[in-house]
């Protein structure tokens, strides 16, 4: 009588295939978590804080003034390996603007110009940004009036800040044509361009 002699236990080649494949798995799962929690080190969210204004300059008859948009809403995802991919929102509440004293704020807000009672806000949504040194240009859509234009708004970087600090400090240097949007009012006397000039202190989101 011949007799089949039956190993209870998985021949080792099927040992070692099982093995190989779960330390794969395990040093793939290893490299997804590096990489992904690098990432999420390198993207961080930051806001202004509430009290802030954003300060814009404008002539009358050549005359310097400067007035204050009130900032509403912000967010800035920083992402601090590629800064190009970083992004920029920012939310003013044009009714509690100020062009400096009240005549100018009223004329500002009217129909004519701003037109605050039927469009209260403004906003600015990047869609690229380029960087050359500690100078961005932040390129995206200001919606102004219901209207929406592509323009370049020019922020320089301090010499202190430093990559996920809790705060970033930055200058804002740039301006905006306002008959591009429509709000020509007082031409005669109130200039076309609204001249951006600014510190800003970003603010880390925990």
């Amino acid at each position: 009588m011949l007799y089949t002699k039956t190993n209870s236990y998985p021949n080792k080649d099927l040992l070692m295939i099982l093995k190989n494949s779960f330390l794969f798995s395990y040093a793939l799962a290893v490299i997804a978590f590096v990489f992904l929690s690098g990432n999420l080190l390198a993207k961080e969210t930051y806001t202004i804080g509430s009290a802030e204004k954003l300060n814009f300059k404008y002539f009358v008859s050549g005359v310097p003034l400067t007035g204050q948009f009130h900032i509403d809403k912000t967010s800035f995802t920083i992402n601090f390996n590629k800064e190009e991919q970083s992004s920029f929102y920012i939310k003013i509440d044009l009714k509690k603007s100020t062009a400096g004293f009240p005549l100018a704020t009223k004329a500002m807000l009217g129909s004519s110009v701003l037109n605050s009672e039927k469009y209260p806000f403004m906003e600015f949504n990047s869609t690229n940004i380029s960087k050359k040194g500690m100078r961005y240009e932040i390129n995206g859509l200001l919606n102004l009036r219901g209207v929406k234009k592509n323009v370049t708004i020019l922020v320089i970087g301090e010499q202190g800040n430093k990559k996920n600090s809790k705060t970033l400090n930055f200058g804002i240097n740039s301006s905006i044509n306002r008959y591009e949007f429509g709000a020509n009012g007082y031409s005669f006397l109130v200039s076309k361009e609204i001249k951006l000039d600014s510190n800003i202190t970003l603010i880390k989101k925990e």
